[in-house]
């Protein structure tokens, strides 16, 4: 789409490219909140329209769609609230979202939902992906499944977790009429349907996607015994869809027209947010989980790794491949546990003063606490998807302290990066840069400089709010044909330091060892 169709593609005008009334709505359903602002057509984020609600996962890592449901829809109206507060002559000519990945329910035949959000987190159907893999294994097919959806056989996907529900919950697994993701489920509702298409980003992050037609793969599909009927179509998020519902359209009624584009993975928008936009800048993340994340181009160019599919790049073993859209790829790694862990020993080891801890941590020399940390609270993901791994503490002797932890934690965490980093190497220009953002790093100058130790890199630390929302608002520009903002400022760079280097190098085979 582009703005000379807009008219017939919408019925109406296209955008004012230098009016502040034009605005596009960015709404982030992340796994601790949901997050909803204004944008102008330059990038520009409103800051006084943002809005927020926090959310909370069961234990065992799922979410009550009825409870996400009408947090989002809060959301949305306190933003356009918000908006009428600072002008009544707003036009919203898009809304962009993105969505933690993965989120996936099933609904019945009114599109009301019939089981919970299933995210990455799921903490029941270990088993089942470990069976799952050992017959792939078995069949000797276990790395053509991995090539073919970008994804490894884990319980942070679908197959799994259906094949659980399959096994232990028939019942449940009978009522589905559509499997949706959460996003699609939502505007089904706004638009008073029962289904909704699906983005092959979001498919992509459920396991389910076949690389090669970007539709769904049968084969994996048939193996966990889906109805196909049962899944929705899978189109590019710029296929935008327009029209809201009653009460829908008279409660958003600037939203009533507005082109509405299939919501995308949130590490999407925090890649395109944070300005890391193509392989020259690898986006780190550290918030509650974390996450290393390049972008590659759909095809091949000449000079680049040649793997005979049909232009795909190969996925790196032990790393995932998700769609952007039909030109873009996202390649890269996720660790289950990152602030989470921080979190996890700041609250067991009952700190005081947290900046007194982390200045003692800073003041412990590199390699000198005698640790070795696997950091798995939650189990393993990339790159060894060790569905059962648990925290490993070893080396703890009468002379540790909290200190050496928490320095060992950061460290551990870094090691983990380093690991993903050796795998994406072979698919980056010389000079690639890191970029990383994260709560967990915005105000943790020892852990950034710890990972630009470990990777021997510098780390670039941008300033940017928001980084996902701003990612949506940055794919509606792009779809719309717009121009595209400059990517954030750097505020900081921590330089890897030599010594520091050598010491991490050594380090670096512990972990794998125990």
């Amino acid at each position: 789409m582009n703005l000379a169709n807009w008219e017939s593609e919408f019925g109406k005008s296209p955008p004012r490219e230098n009016s502040q009334l034009d605005l596009i709505l960015a709404v982030d359903l992340g796994s601790s909140s949901v997050r909803a602002s204004a944008y102008l057509i330059d990038g520009t984020r409103l800051e006084e329209t943002t809005g927020f609600r926090n959310t909370e996962q069961s234990a065992d890592g799922t979410f009550d769609p009825h409870v996400l449901t009408g947090l989002t829809e809060e959301v949305i109206s306190d933003c356009l609230a918000r908006v009428r507060e600072v002008t009544n002559d707003a036009r919203f000519v898009a809304a962009a979202w993105t969505s933690f990945a993965m989120s996936w329910l099933g609904v019945d035949a009114s599109g009301q939902p019939v089981t919970p959000v299933y995210t990455y987190s799921d903490a029941l159907s270990g088993p089942f992906a470990d069976s799952l893999r050992q017959e792939l294994l078995q069949q000797g097919k276990l790395d053509d499944a991995w090539q073919r959806t970008g994804a490894p056989v884990h319980t942070a996907y679908a197959p799994a977790q259906l094949l659980r529900l399959a096994a232990e919950e028939p019942e449940l697994l009978h009522q589905v009429v559509c499997w949706q993701t959460l996003t699609a489920s939502l505007f089904a509702r706004w638009r008073g349907q029962t289904r909704a298409p699906v983005s092959n980003s979001e498919v992509g992050w459920t396991g389910l996607l076949n690389r090669r037609s970007l539709a769904w793969d049968k084969e994996l599909v048939e193996r966990v015994g889906v109805n196909p009927q049962h899944l929705p179509p899978v189109l590019d998020y710029a296929k935008a869809l327009v029209g809201l519902a009653e009460p829908w359209a008279s409660k958003w009624p600037e939203l009533a027209h507005t082109p509405f584009f299939l919501a995308v993975g949130d590490g999407v928008g925090a890649n395109l947010g944070s300005g890391c936009s193509d392989n020259s800048r690898i986006a780190v993340t550290i918030g509650t989980t974390g996450a290393m994340r390049v972008v590659l181009p759909n095809e091949l160019r000449h000079g680049e790794l040649d793997t005979g599919e049909a232009g795909l790049q190969q996925v790196p073993v032990g790393l995932w491949s998700y769609p952007i859209d039909s030109k873009r790829w996202l390649v890269g790694g996720s660790l289950t546990d990152g602030g989470s862990l921080f979190s996890w020993l700041h609250e067991n080891l009952a700190v005081g003063d947290t900046d007194a801890l982390l200045t003692a941590a800073a003041g412990v020399p590199a390699g000198t606490h005698g640790l070795t940390i696997l950091p798995f609270l939650r189990g393993e993901r990339a790159p060894g998807w060790a569905t059962e791994a648990s925290l490993t503490i070893s080396g703890i002797s009468p002379a540790t302290t909290a200190a050496h932890l928490f320095r060992a934690a950061f460290e551990a965490v870094a090691l983990r990066f380093r690991l993903i980093y050796d795998l994406l190497s072979p698919l980056l220009p010389p000079g690639t840069e890191i970029v990383a953002s994260g709560g967990a790093l915005q105000d943790n100058r020892l852990w950034r400089q710890i990972l630009a130790d470990t990777l021997q890199i510098p780390v670039h630390i941008v300033s940017v709010d928001e980084a996902t929302s701003r990612g949506a608002a940055i794919l509606a520009l792009q779809a719309l044909g717009l121009p595209l903002p400059p990517g954030p400022p750097t505020v900081h760079t921590a330089m890897p330091g030599r010594n520091a280097g050598a010491v991490y190098a050594q380090a670096f085979q512990r972990p794998q060892d125990l």
